[in-house]
């Protein structure tokens, strides 16, 4: 009969502790947002894909050497007359990509970055395997980047 009392008490005591936890958030601000309409900004350390300007790159193939799962491929074209190699074609694979971001810390005259994209499902394997980063529109069929300032 005494285990019965004792655990109505406890029973009772735990509904009013949810209660008090309930009461005490109820009227706080929401620490979520509406993700689809409204998009959290990343932040400065965020690593995303890997993007490209082609016209800072020398070719030097630092960021291809540096690349612990072998993501980027570049070939390069020698300019007779500088003497100074161009890229040719500079391709990036999203699949086995880790996001480390040493690429674009060893690039000597930063021309390789990580950009903000966190929205990079696709239908279509293909899309991701084989970027080629010389495209100013690589990134297009993963769809728009504006991003709306969540709630903080």
């Amino acid at each position: 009969m005494r285990n019965m009392f004792v655990e109505i008490i406890d029973g009772t005591a735990s509904i009013f502790k949810g209660l008090a936890v309930t009461g005490k958030n109820m009227f706080r601000r929401p620490v979520t947002i509406e993700y689809p309409f409204k998009k959290a900004a990343m932040t400065e350390r965020f690593r995303g894909l890997v993007d490209l300007d082609p016209k800072k790159c020398i070719g030097c193939f630092q960021c291809v050497k540096i690349c612990p799962t072998a993501a980027l491929s570049l070939t390069t074209t020698m300019d007779p007359t500088t003497k100074s190699r161009t890229p040719k074609t500079f391709c990036f694979n999203g699949e086995i990509c880790c996001f480390c971001g040493f690429c674009a810390e060893v690039c000597p005259v930063g021309a390789i970055g990580m950009n903000k994209r966190y929205e990079v499902a696709y239908f279509k394997r293909d899309a991701f395997s084989a970027i080629d980063l010389m495209r100013p529109e690589k990134y297009d069929h993963f769809g728009k980047t504006g991003v709306e300032k969540g709630h903080s």
